[in-house]
Protein backbone atom coordinates (compact mmCIF):
# COMPACT_ATOMS: atom_id res chain seq x y z
CA UNK A 1 0.00 0.00 0.00
CA UNK A 2 1.19 3.63 -0.67
CA UNK A 3 1.96 6.37 2.06
CA UNK A 4 -1.78 7.61 0.82
CA UNK A 5 -3.47 5.24 2.40
CA UNK A 6 -1.54 4.75 5.27
CA UNK A 7 -2.43 7.45 7.60
CA UNK A 8 -5.51 9.43 6.86
CA UNK A 9 -5.97 12.07 8.59
CA UNK A 10 -8.97 11.38 11.56
CA UNK A 11 -12.70 12.06 10.31
CA UNK A 12 -14.78 14.41 12.37
CA UNK A 13 -17.48 12.96 14.51
CA UNK A 14 -20.61 14.37 16.62
CA UNK A 15 -20.87 12.51 20.39
CA UNK A 16 -23.21 10.73 20.44
CA UNK A 17 -24.89 13.39 23.65
CA UNK A 18 -25.26 16.23 20.88
CA UNK A 19 -28.12 14.15 19.32
CA UNK A 20 -31.62 15.37 19.51
CA UNK A 21 -30.74 17.88 23.00
CA UNK A 22 -33.48 20.36 23.26
CA UNK A 23 -32.48 24.12 25.30
CA UNK A 24 -35.12 26.17 26.45
CA UNK A 25 -35.44 29.96 25.53
CA UNK A 26 -33.04 32.03 27.54
CA UNK A 27 -34.58 34.09 31.04
CA UNK A 28 -36.47 37.11 30.19
CA UNK A 29 -37.17 40.48 31.52
CA UNK A 30 -38.05 39.38 34.88
CA UNK A 31 -34.38 39.99 36.22
CA UNK A 32 -34.06 43.59 34.41
CA UNK A 33 -37.74 44.68 36.20
CA UNK A 34 -36.95 42.94 39.49
CA UNK A 35 -33.34 45.08 39.55
CA UNK A 36 -35.38 48.19 38.34
CA UNK A 37 -38.06 47.70 40.58
CA UNK A 38 -34.94 47.12 43.62
CA UNK A 39 -33.48 50.31 42.51
CA UNK A 40 -36.52 52.61 42.70
CA UNK A 41 -37.29 51.29 46.26
CA UNK A 42 -33.62 52.32 47.38
CA UNK A 43 -33.74 55.32 45.80
CA UNK A 44 -37.40 56.42 47.15
CA UNK A 45 -36.46 55.00 50.59
CA UNK A 46 -33.08 57.05 50.75
CA UNK A 47 -34.42 60.58 49.12
CA UNK A 48 -36.90 60.19 51.96
CA UNK A 49 -35.10 59.39 54.62
CA UNK A 50 -32.23 62.26 53.65
CA UNK A 51 -35.22 64.58 53.26
CA UNK A 52 -36.43 64.07 56.99
CA UNK A 53 -32.98 64.83 57.95
CA UNK A 54 -33.10 68.06 56.45
CA UNK A 55 -30.04 67.02 54.14
CA UNK A 56 -28.01 66.25 56.99
CA UNK A 57 -27.44 62.73 55.72
CA UNK A 58 -27.08 63.16 52.25
CA UNK A 59 -24.78 60.87 51.48
CA UNK A 60 -26.87 58.01 51.96
CA UNK A 61 -27.70 58.65 48.21
CA UNK A 62 -24.55 56.64 47.32
CA UNK A 63 -26.46 53.32 48.68
CA UNK A 64 -28.89 53.31 46.25
CA UNK A 65 -26.62 54.01 43.13
CA UNK A 66 -24.36 51.24 44.58
CA UNK A 67 -27.16 49.11 44.91
CA UNK A 68 -28.72 49.94 41.18
CA UNK A 69 -24.70 48.88 39.68
CA UNK A 70 -25.12 45.59 41.73
CA UNK A 71 -28.60 44.88 40.33
CA UNK A 72 -27.66 45.79 37.04
CA UNK A 73 -24.36 43.50 36.55
CA UNK A 74 -26.86 40.50 37.98
CA UNK A 75 -29.63 41.32 35.65
CA UNK A 76 -26.97 41.64 33.01
CA UNK A 77 -25.54 38.19 34.40
CA UNK A 78 -28.72 36.13 33.90
CA UNK A 79 -30.47 37.83 31.18
CA UNK A 80 -28.37 39.42 28.52
CA UNK A 81 -28.92 41.21 25.53
CA UNK A 82 -29.63 38.58 22.63
CA UNK A 83 -32.94 36.96 21.49
CA UNK A 84 -34.61 34.41 23.52
CA UNK A 85 -34.97 30.93 21.27
CA UNK A 86 -35.84 27.47 21.70
CA UNK A 87 -32.86 25.35 20.66
CA UNK A 88 -32.86 21.70 19.37
CA UNK A 89 -29.39 20.40 19.32
CA UNK A 90 -28.47 17.85 15.90
CA UNK A 91 -25.22 16.17 14.79
CA UNK A 92 -25.97 18.29 11.78
CA UNK A 93 -26.67 21.59 13.33
CA UNK A 94 -29.51 23.69 15.16
CA UNK A 95 -33.24 23.46 14.59
CA UNK A 96 -33.93 27.35 16.10
CA UNK A 97 -37.44 28.84 17.36
CA UNK A 98 -36.83 32.34 18.32
CA UNK A 99 -39.93 34.02 20.31
CA UNK A 100 -42.43 35.71 17.96
CA UNK A 101 -40.82 33.98 14.89
CA UNK A 102 -41.05 31.46 12.77
CA UNK A 103 -38.56 28.07 12.99
CA UNK A 104 -35.17 27.96 11.23
CA UNK A 105 -32.96 25.29 10.12
CA UNK A 106 -28.81 26.32 11.03
CA UNK A 107 -26.86 23.55 9.56
CA UNK A 108 -23.28 24.16 11.07
CA UNK A 109 -21.85 26.27 8.58
CA UNK A 110 -24.59 29.12 9.10
CA UNK A 111 -23.77 29.31 12.54
CA UNK A 112 -21.06 32.35 13.13
CA UNK A 113 -20.08 31.27 16.47
CA UNK A 114 -21.46 29.45 20.19
CA UNK A 115 -20.52 30.57 23.19
CA UNK A 116 -21.35 29.18 26.38
CA UNK A 117 -20.90 29.79 30.08
CA UNK A 118 -22.48 28.57 33.56
CA UNK A 119 -24.87 31.66 34.69
CA UNK A 120 -26.25 31.56 38.72
CA UNK A 121 -29.72 32.29 39.03
CA UNK A 122 -30.36 31.88 42.35
CA UNK A 123 -28.82 30.23 45.54
CA UNK A 124 -29.99 26.54 44.50
CA UNK A 125 -30.13 26.64 40.77
CA UNK A 126 -27.24 27.57 37.83
CA UNK A 127 -28.19 26.72 34.67
CA UNK A 128 -25.70 26.68 30.85
CA UNK A 129 -26.39 29.60 28.76
CA UNK A 130 -25.99 29.50 24.97
CA UNK A 131 -25.44 32.46 22.89
CA UNK A 132 -25.29 31.56 19.08
CA UNK A 133 -24.42 34.02 16.82
CA UNK A 134 -25.95 33.75 13.08
CA UNK A 135 -26.12 36.69 10.59
CA UNK A 136 -25.14 38.87 13.28
CA UNK A 137 -27.73 38.22 15.55
CA UNK A 138 -27.19 36.87 18.71
CA UNK A 139 -29.69 34.46 20.68
CA UNK A 140 -29.91 32.71 23.71
CA UNK A 141 -30.87 29.47 25.37
CA UNK A 142 -30.43 27.40 28.63
CA UNK A 143 -30.45 23.68 29.77
CA UNK A 144 -29.09 22.06 32.71
CA UNK A 145 -25.13 21.51 33.41
CA UNK A 146 -24.26 19.39 30.60
CA UNK A 147 -20.38 18.30 29.92
CA UNK A 148 -21.29 17.66 26.26
CA UNK A 149 -22.53 20.30 25.46
CA UNK A 150 -20.15 22.29 26.68
CA UNK A 151 -17.65 21.31 23.97
CA UNK A 152 -19.52 22.96 21.34
CA UNK A 153 -17.33 26.37 21.36
CA UNK A 154 -14.64 24.69 20.66
CA UNK A 155 -15.81 21.88 18.34
CA UNK A 156 -17.71 24.33 15.91
CA UNK A 157 -14.94 24.84 13.31
CA UNK A 158 -14.36 21.41 13.24
CA UNK A 159 -18.03 20.34 12.72
CA UNK A 160 -18.16 23.74 10.15
CA UNK A 161 -15.38 22.74 7.93
CA UNK A 162 -16.20 18.67 7.91
CA UNK A 163 -19.54 19.57 6.56
CA UNK A 164 -18.08 21.73 3.80
CA UNK A 165 -15.71 19.55 2.77
CA UNK A 166 -16.10 18.64 -0.90
CA UNK A 167 -17.39 15.30 -1.42
CA UNK A 168 -15.43 13.02 -3.98
CA UNK A 169 -16.75 11.45 -7.06
CA UNK A 170 -14.06 9.32 -8.21
CA UNK A 171 -11.60 7.31 -6.55
CA UNK A 172 -8.82 9.42 -7.11
CA UNK A 173 -10.38 12.76 -5.45
CA UNK A 174 -10.13 14.38 -9.16
CA UNK A 175 -13.27 15.15 -9.59
CA UNK A 176 -15.46 16.41 -6.14
CA UNK A 177 -18.71 18.82 -5.80
CA UNK A 178 -19.25 21.20 -2.67
CA UNK A 179 -20.17 19.17 0.70
CA UNK A 180 -23.23 21.31 0.77
CA UNK A 181 -24.40 20.95 -2.63
CA UNK A 182 -23.71 16.62 -3.39
CA UNK A 183 -26.62 14.99 -4.05
CA UNK A 184 -27.39 11.46 -4.05
CA UNK A 185 -27.74 10.71 -7.52
CA UNK A 186 -24.92 12.40 -8.91
CA UNK A 187 -22.51 10.05 -6.15
CA UNK A 188 -24.59 7.14 -7.44
CA UNK A 189 -23.75 7.83 -10.67
CA UNK A 190 -20.20 7.66 -10.05
CA UNK A 191 -20.43 4.73 -8.03
CA UNK A 192 -21.76 2.96 -10.59
CA UNK A 193 -19.33 3.84 -13.19
CA UNK A 194 -16.25 2.65 -11.02
CA UNK A 195 -17.80 -0.64 -10.45
CA UNK A 196 -18.51 -0.92 -14.28
CA UNK A 197 -15.67 0.46 -15.48
CA UNK A 198 -12.44 -1.73 -16.13
CA UNK A 199 -9.86 1.07 -14.51
CA UNK A 200 -12.39 1.00 -11.21
CA UNK A 201 -12.10 -2.18 -10.75
CA UNK A 202 -8.52 -1.95 -10.99
CA UNK A 203 -8.91 0.75 -8.28
CA UNK A 204 -10.45 -1.48 -6.06
CA UNK A 205 -8.62 -4.18 -6.77
CA UNK A 206 -11.10 -6.22 -8.55
CA UNK A 207 -11.32 -8.65 -11.49
CA UNK A 208 -12.68 -7.54 -14.56
CA UNK A 209 -15.34 -9.38 -16.44
CA UNK A 210 -17.89 -9.42 -19.53
CA UNK A 211 -17.30 -8.79 -23.29
CA UNK A 212 -18.00 -5.12 -22.92
CA UNK A 213 -14.98 -5.25 -19.80
CA UNK A 214 -17.47 -4.81 -17.04
CA UNK A 215 -15.82 -4.98 -13.85
CA UNK A 216 -17.92 -7.98 -11.79
CA UNK A 217 -19.03 -6.95 -8.54
CA UNK A 218 -17.23 -9.19 -6.64
CA UNK A 219 -14.66 -7.89 -4.04
CA UNK A 220 -11.36 -8.32 -4.64
CA UNK A 221 -8.43 -8.90 -1.69
CA UNK A 222 -7.13 -5.26 -1.77
CA UNK A 223 -10.76 -3.69 -1.89
CA UNK A 224 -11.50 -3.53 1.78
CA UNK A 225 -8.19 -2.01 2.44
CA UNK A 226 -8.77 0.52 -0.06
CA UNK A 227 -12.59 1.48 1.13
CA UNK A 228 -11.25 1.48 4.54
CA UNK A 229 -8.82 3.87 4.27
CA UNK A 230 -11.01 6.19 2.63
CA UNK A 231 -13.83 5.66 5.22
CA UNK A 232 -11.69 5.94 8.30
CA UNK A 233 -10.31 9.48 7.53
CA UNK A 234 -9.72 11.84 4.85
CA UNK A 235 -6.49 11.11 2.56
CA UNK A 236 -7.08 14.05 0.70
CA UNK A 237 -8.88 17.58 1.18
CA UNK A 238 -11.73 15.80 -0.47
CA UNK A 239 -13.96 13.42 1.62
CA UNK A 240 -13.89 9.89 0.20
CA UNK A 241 -16.27 8.57 2.53
CA UNK A 242 -19.84 8.81 0.91
CA UNK A 243 -18.27 7.24 -2.40
CA UNK A 244 -16.52 4.55 0.07
CA UNK A 245 -19.95 3.77 1.75
CA UNK A 246 -21.78 3.30 -1.27
CA UNK A 247 -19.55 1.28 -2.95
CA UNK A 248 -19.27 -0.87 -0.02
CA UNK A 249 -23.10 -1.33 0.51
CA UNK A 250 -23.24 -2.17 -3.18
CA UNK A 251 -20.66 -4.95 -3.39
CA UNK A 252 -21.74 -6.47 0.33
CA UNK A 253 -18.75 -5.73 1.59
CA UNK A 254 -19.89 -6.78 5.20
CA UNK A 255 -16.26 -6.36 6.62
CA UNK A 256 -16.51 -2.60 6.45
CA UNK A 257 -19.86 -1.98 8.17
CA UNK A 258 -18.00 -0.73 11.48
CA UNK A 259 -16.27 1.85 9.37
CA UNK A 260 -19.44 2.79 7.63
CA UNK A 261 -21.24 2.98 10.96
CA UNK A 262 -18.64 6.21 11.64
CA UNK A 263 -19.86 8.14 8.88
CA UNK A 264 -23.74 8.42 10.16
CA UNK A 265 -22.71 10.81 12.69
CA UNK A 266 -21.01 13.12 10.70
CA UNK A 267 -21.30 16.74 11.15
CA UNK A 268 -22.57 16.83 7.54
CA UNK A 269 -25.80 15.83 6.87
CA UNK A 270 -25.18 14.08 3.13
CA UNK A 271 -22.49 11.95 4.39
CA UNK A 272 -24.20 10.55 7.91
CA UNK A 273 -27.30 9.86 5.19
CA UNK A 274 -25.30 7.95 2.95
CA UNK A 275 -23.28 6.46 5.54
CA UNK A 276 -27.10 5.38 7.53
CA UNK A 277 -28.36 3.87 3.84
CA UNK A 278 -24.82 1.95 3.22
CA UNK A 279 -24.75 0.77 6.97
CA UNK A 280 -28.60 -0.50 6.68
CA UNK A 281 -27.90 -2.23 3.32
CA UNK A 282 -24.74 -3.57 4.37
CA UNK A 283 -26.80 -5.44 7.15
CA UNK A 284 -26.38 -2.98 10.59
CA UNK A 285 -29.45 -2.98 13.22
CA UNK A 286 -31.71 -0.10 12.66
CA UNK A 287 -30.85 0.77 16.05
CA UNK A 288 -27.08 1.69 15.08
CA UNK A 289 -27.13 3.75 12.18
CA UNK A 290 -30.42 5.22 13.25
CA UNK A 291 -33.11 5.88 10.69
CA UNK A 292 -32.18 7.94 7.16
CA UNK A 293 -35.00 10.43 7.89
CA UNK A 294 -33.38 11.67 11.12
CA UNK A 295 -31.38 14.07 8.89
CA UNK A 296 -34.80 15.96 7.46
CA UNK A 297 -34.92 18.90 7.64
CA UNK A 298 -31.46 19.41 6.73
CA UNK A 299 -31.40 17.70 3.19
CA UNK A 300 -34.55 18.40 0.71
CA UNK A 301 -37.02 15.63 1.43
CA UNK A 302 -36.39 14.11 -1.92
CA UNK A 303 -32.76 13.54 -1.17
CA UNK A 304 -34.12 11.87 1.45
CA UNK A 305 -36.11 9.81 0.05
CA UNK A 306 -33.54 8.94 -2.86
CA UNK A 307 -31.34 7.74 0.08
CA UNK A 308 -33.83 5.81 1.73
CA UNK A 309 -34.66 3.89 -1.59
CA UNK A 310 -30.86 2.97 -1.64
CA UNK A 311 -30.66 1.68 1.96
CA UNK A 312 -33.74 -0.50 0.70
CA UNK A 313 -31.92 -1.96 -1.75
CA UNK A 314 -33.22 -0.11 -4.92
CA UNK A 315 -30.36 1.08 -7.54
CA UNK A 316 -30.52 4.05 -8.53
CA UNK A 317 -33.50 6.19 -6.05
Amino acid sequence: MSELYARPAPRVVVVDELRHVDLEPGPGMGPWVRAGATTAALAAASAAFTAVSHGGLWYVFAAPIFMAIRGYLQAKEQSPFGLRAAIRIEPWGFVMHPEGMQEEVLPWPRISGIRHRTVRMSEERSVEMFFVEVDGETYRAVCPASAPLAVLPVALPGYVAAAQRPVALDLDGAVAVEGTKATFAELFGWARRILESPDGATQLGMPTAGYRGAAARASGPETAAVLRSALVGHRRPVDEGPLAAMLAALLGTRELLSEVLTLCMSPSPFVAAVGKAAALRLGAAPMQPGAVEEVLPFLPEDEVRAIERFADGADGG
